[in-house]
């Protein structure tokens, strides 16, 4: 049997908030597989976005084990953490984190040269950044776009370097119909013909339609895992329109 990309076991995560102590993920067993479409679902609070940040080494579990390419995270030091990230993840953050001072152009850029590209991450920014539809914002600093446009930016940025693994927490929020389709068309294709495996946060049911495997949180722990046979034919998600089985 192959083994997982992403391995979580018996996973805990608690916040404390003055007194009171929040148990954010309650001893979840979850596997990710290569080539994946995963996407994350269930109420506000049950741990979607807890569990993305422990299996992308942005947090440090309170018990249970996290393994990311059998790596256990728990033994790797803080460098190495961000040297994981760096080399094997991309990232989609609800706040998009853009560095402000830098133009769309730059924010992708930004990580191609982290990872040691040479002359030709700015063509490898420009092919993105166009196949999102923001060519014409490629000079644009993040004061000066949307929110819908700062998310399409922070995906183009996240793909760029064709990481093993990517976490997308709530990537298609701000944007409307076609766009989301049209990021959700790129992710896939990249799946396909790149080997790259998603993991999604989400509430959007765009997303979940576009979905090989849907996982429903609730209260910190997995009460459902839906395996698909892949993701539904092009336009299967237009309109918005509910998730089909």
């Amino acid at each position: 049997m192959t083994r997982p990309l992403v391995s979580a076991v018996r996973l805990r995560k608690d916040f404390q908030t003055g007194p009171i102590t929040v148990h954010a993920l309650r001893g979840l067993d979850l596997d990710v597989r290569e080539g994946d479409f995963l996407a994350i679902v269930g109420p506000s609070g049950s741990g979607k976005t807890t569990l993305l940040n422990l299996m992308g080494a942005l947090a440090v579990p309170t018990g249970g084990t996290v393994r990311v390419f059998g790596e256990d995270l728990a033994g790797l030091s803080r460098r190495q953490r961000a040297d994981l990230r760096l080399r094997a993840l991309g990232f989609v953050f609800q706040a998009y984190n853009l560095v402000p001072v830098l133009t769309a152009r730059e924010n992708v850029e930004f990580v191609l040269e982290l990872r040691g590209m040479g002359g030709e991450r700015r063509a490898r920014a420009e092919a993105v950044l166009a196949e999102l539809g923001l060519s014409e914002l490629a000079d644009r600093r993040p004061g000066a776009m949307s929110g819908g446009q700062q998310q399409r930016v922070a995906v183009a940025r996240a793909v760029a370097a064709r990481p093993r693994l990517v976490l997308a927490d709530e990537p298609t929020a701000n944007l409307d119909g076609e766009n989301a389709e049209a990021l959700l068309r790129m992710m896939r294709r990249l799946r396909d013909e790149q080997g790259m495996t998603f993991v999604f946060s989400t509430h959007d049911p765009r997303v979940v339609a576009h979905a090989s495997r849907v996982v429903t949180l609730v209260d910190g722990l997995v009460a459902a895992d839906e395996d698909r046979n892949g993701p539904p034919p092009e336009g299967g998600a237009e309109d918005g329109g509910a998730a089909r089985a």
